[in-house]
């Protein structure tokens, strides 16, 4: 099934698409987020402003469309508490059912917390010693403690980043007095807190959501020359984080646009957020900061995996061992499954209707289905070099039912399906047979512009037919609509075609002739 997760929260609202998988995998489909600032004004005034109120109902309107064009089955959307506090609050909600169908729950700040830990034991890995998970969102701050063993501890307090800044900042930057103010009321309500929270020894906080991402992010910057490749679980030490905080309360508005990583949605509020964090960091003498890239929008994926387990059964596996075994590799390494499932069906029909060139048999057209399907789980570990990684875990992948040399083709047809040629220098191609070289070129130029065919990923090239001519193959084109981004990038990945084939690629765009249902050509120029 595939299925929507809303979140309104007090400064961001954010929709995840996935669909979850009879085995319970999730593949992630979508994700959006539009900073709408609902508690811009609501948590001094008590309501949300006309103009918060309309910014949320057009994001959740465009969220809501969004989940239709992904066949998305089901929406659980859940708001939290600058709505949860408002006087408004349930006529925001109500407009949002009337306009959208869409029924949010409130939920509170313990469940916020609840939902936050059941993402992070799903990223990161937990010991017998205790963590502090610390998410600083607009309206509030969770705080969790928790081991291997589960949820020890949790609490929701009126700390966040937009509620702080609405209360004591009013100059540009914030004046000394107005700092020292703010670390008053931050004190008052954490230090009961951290008396018991550094009674457990804990040593480092997991960070969650946006504001400790940009604040690591910044950060980072500072002693770094290159971007964070992965955020989830980079460590940071908390001195640099200090160093940040005391740059960060000496900038105005426009120097911290300048700051490398701020996050230029985050200017006006990003300081109160630091005042948080470090208060936390000194008083609790925390050494490291880890950084968790899953919070509670992942959590409620997750909670209703656990409470619909049952619903979800594991029927209807697929019995053969060999294709098994690729689904679940390709699952474990979240890849697109519309995108690969389509990439298989065109590198198919074009392996089909070019046998006259590669002569090649059924063995191989299976390789080159089961390589169509893993051709992008590389992205599980990068975007950068994703065709090199995908080499590597289908070699590691521990696929049931193959031959050791089945697995090298499979891996090197996938290899190649994107970048350059293969080449000498390759360790990975030096491995192979000649009688395996030649099957890897064919196949794996096939896939590549199979793959090139589903550029944008929304299969708009329904399928191809293909005529095999002296000197070139002739490729008409068929789409349910403009396929320009496809056929663009197809002229671009055809090269190894051409050379292994000797054959030159012609693509023409099918067009429906007026008050006829069949089709006819046209050049595509």
């Amino acid at each position: 099934m595939k299925l929507g997760i809303l979140d309104i929260g007090s400064n961001s609202i954010h929709m995840v698409l996935v669909e979850i998988g009879r085995d319970l995998s999730v593949t992630l489909l979508d994700r959006a987020k539009e900073m709408i600032q609902l508690g811009d004004t609501s948590f001094q005034e008590g309501a949300l402003s006309d103009l918060a109120v309309e910014r949320g109902l057009i994001a959740v309107r465009r969220f809501k469309k969004l989940s239709e064009l992904q066949g998305i089955q089901k929406i659980k959307a859940v708001a939290t508490s600058a709505v949860r506090e408002a006087m408004n609050g349930g006529d925001f909600l109500e407009k949002i059912r009337v306009e959208t169908g869409v029924k949010v729950q409130v939920i509170t700040g313990e469940e916020e917390a609840r939902l936050i830990w059941m993402a992070v034991k799903h990223s990161l890995h937990f010991t017998k010693k205790p963590s502090l998970i610390v998410d600083i969102g607009g309206g509030s701050v969770e705080l969790i403690v928790a081991n291997d063993k589960g949820l020890l501890h949790s609490w929701s307090l009126k700390l966040g980043t937009l509620r702080l800044r609405g209360e004591f900042i009013r100059k540009d930057p914030p004046s000394k007095k107005e700092l020292q103010k703010m670390q008053k009321h931050i004190q008052e309500m954490l230090e009961p807190l951290l008396k018991k929270i550094c009674s457990l020894s804990i040593e480092s906080i997991i960070g969650t959501s946006g504001t400790i991402m940009n604040l690591v992010s910044m950060a980072h910057w500072q002693d770094h020359t290159t971007p964070i490749e992965i955020l989830n679980h980079y460590r940071i030490s908390s001195s640099s984080l200090l160093d940040l905080h005391e740059l960060l309360i000496q900038t105005d508005r426009k120097e911290r646009l300048k700051i490398k990583g701020m996050d230029p949605e985050r200017i006006d509020f990003i300081i109160p957020g630091s005042m948080v964090l470090q208060y936390l960091i000194r008083e609790g003498n925390i050494q490291d900061i880890i950084l968790c890239d899953e919070a509670i929008r992942e959590g409620i994926i997750y909670d209703y995996l656990e409470k619909n387990r049952s619903k979800i059964e594991l029927e209807n596996r697929i019995p053969d061992i060999r294709q098994r075994s690729i689904i679940q590799l390709a699952k474990r390494c979240d890849y697109q499954e519309k995108h690969a499932q389509h990439v298989k069906e065109l590198s198919l029909s074009l392996f089909d209707q070019t046998l006259s060139l590669h002569k090649l048999g059924p063995k191989e057209r299976e390789f080159l289905g089961y390589a169509s399907l893993l051709h992008d789980i590389g992205y599980h570990i990068s975007y950068r070099k994703h065709h090199r990684h995908t080499y590597y875990l289908i070699k590691n992948g521990d696929l049931n039912g193959f031959e050791e040399r089945e697995i090298e083709v499979i891996a090197n047809i996938a290899r190649y399906h994107c970048k350059s040629a293969p080449k000498k220098s390759h360790d990975n191609w030096i491995k192979l047979s000649s009688k395996d070289r030649k099957i890897v070129k064919s196949c794996s130029s096939l896939l590549k512009l199979a793959d090139a065919l589903d550029r944008t990923h929304f299969s708009v090239v329904r399928h191809v037919d293909c005529s095999v001519k002296k000197g070139r193959l002739e490729t008409t084109i068929h789409s349910t609509s403009d396929p320009e981004m496809e056929i663009w990038t197809a002229n671009r990945k055809k090269d190894l075609f051409e050379k292994v084939f000797q054959r030159k690629v012609i693509f023409h765009l099918a067009q429906k002739s007026r008050g006829k249902k069949k089709f006819k050509r046209r050049p595509h120029v």
